[in-house]
């Protein structure tokens, strides 16, 4: 009978299992204690043998399984697309989404560069300020000194109770008189100046409006402003009724939104025509404490709102050497018709305000104050309100 070739690795396996020698009593023949007996390396072999079969098996009965599972070609083509459509937008929604993402990344761009142009403007505004200040010590040709001069009436005041009410009253009759076509000369100015700077074929339109100067003087520093902007309501009445709201809330805005705390107290009789009151700040900023005369008229063909400071009064004091500040402002607005239906379409607001420093433009207070008061430099805190108050007024009825 032939023999059966010997797996060279059993052969291998057998002839070093051979050469081992163990005595009688666990011991090899060195002597030492023998170890248990080793599972043969033939058995190993097989049943790793064994084992790779089972997994051959297993792994034959799984591709069965898969190929039987597996739709048509068809089908699974369709399910692809299907699922590429659902998880990829098509090219119309892509390219809305990339035209998206780059206006986006536009205007974060552009507001950057107008914060930092705006901060190089206002520390331009400063410099020639202090320029200003500096030249024989007296100012130089401004619109903010002219503004303040026409808004600022020097009232003031004796100790007689009656004198006193005459001043006031002679105060307001001057005040309506004479405020609305001074504030409608300075916005026209501050209009003229853009449309100068524009090229002739600018379409880009004027309003709204916002422009913010500073002035250096001999002894202090102002800063104004002139807000122009188109109010969309149609109401004389109603938008008078918001400006009015703003003035009147002054003390919970500036809480709310300056962290200043504002207290107000009349002093003058509630039965008078004009009012006559201290304003006190405190927080924030710089420290203020003014005396106010308000003055305020709606006729049929406009509304305005005069404010301005009584810095000489015997009976209620100011203290006008320390660093505080006082505001003065005057508002109108008039209804912009339409020229062929002479319909109202719109309320044009007109703003401008100074506000007063016992401070030079170089003192970093100044600056400081100015960042707190922009919202309400330029207008956005009184659009805000208007709007915010005309609406509120909607929904109510």
């Amino acid at each position: 009978m032939t023999s059966r070739p010997r797996d060279p690795f059993v052969a291998i396996a057998t002839s070093n299992g051979s050469s081992r020698k163990t005595g009688t009593r666990g011991r090899n023949t060195s002597g030492m204690p023998a170890r248990k007996a080793a599972v043969p390396a033939a058995h190993e072999v097989k049943e790793l043998r064994s084992e790779v079969q089972r997994l051959d098996e297993q792994f034959t009965a799984l591709c069965a399984k898969w190929r039987a599972a597996l739709p048509e070609r068809d089908v699974l083509l369709a399910a692809c697309t299907a699922a590429k459509q659902k998880a990829l937008p098509d090219q119309r929604t892509l390219a809305i989404a990339q035209r998206s993402a780059r206006e986006k990344h536009g205007a974060i761009q552009t507001e950057t560069a107008h914060n930092d142009l705006q901060q190089m403007l206002l520390q331009q505004q400063l410099l020639f300020a202090t320029l200003q200040s500096a030249v024989l010590r007296a100012p130089l040709h401004s619109s903010g000194q002219a503004m303040f001069e026409a808004l600022h009436f020097d009232t003031h005041l004796g100790r007689d109770a009656d004198e006193r009410e005459k001043l006031l009253l002679a105060h307001n009759d001057r005040s309506l008189a004479t405020l609305p076509s001074i504030v409608h000369r300075f916005a026209q100015m501050a209009i003229d100046r853009v449309m100068a700077a524009q090229d002739a074929h600018c379409t880009k339109p004027v309003m709204p409006l916002s422009q913010i100067d500073i002035t250096g003087c001999k002894d202090c520093t102002l800063i104004s402003s002139v807000f122009v902007s188109e109010i969309p309501h149609t109401s004389l009445e109603e938008v008078y009724a918001a400006v009015l709201a703003y003035f009147d809330g002054i003390p919970t805005s500036m809480k709310r939104h300056f962290n200043v705390n504002a207290k107000r107290v009349r002093l003058n009789s509630v039965d008078s025509p004009v009012v006559y009151r201290r304003s006190t700040f405190n927080g924030a900023g710089l420290p203020a404490t003014v005396n106010n005369v308000v003055c305020s008229e709606l006729t049929a063909s406009h509304g305005m709102v005069h404010i301005d400071a009584i810095t000489e009064d015997p009976l209620h004091p100011v203290n006008r050497s320390g660093p505080s500040q006082y505001g003065i402002c005057g508002l109108t607005i008039t209804p912009r018709k339409d020229p062929v239906t002479g319909r109202t379409v719109s309320i044009t607001l007109r703003w401008v305000v100074v506000y007063h420093y016992n401070l030079l433009p170089d003192d970093p207070a100044i600056r400081n104050d100015l960042e707190i008061i922009r919202p309400i430099l330029n207008g956005d805190l009184l659009t805000a309100t208007v709007c915010g108050y005309i609406q509120e007024q909607h929904t109510r009825n």
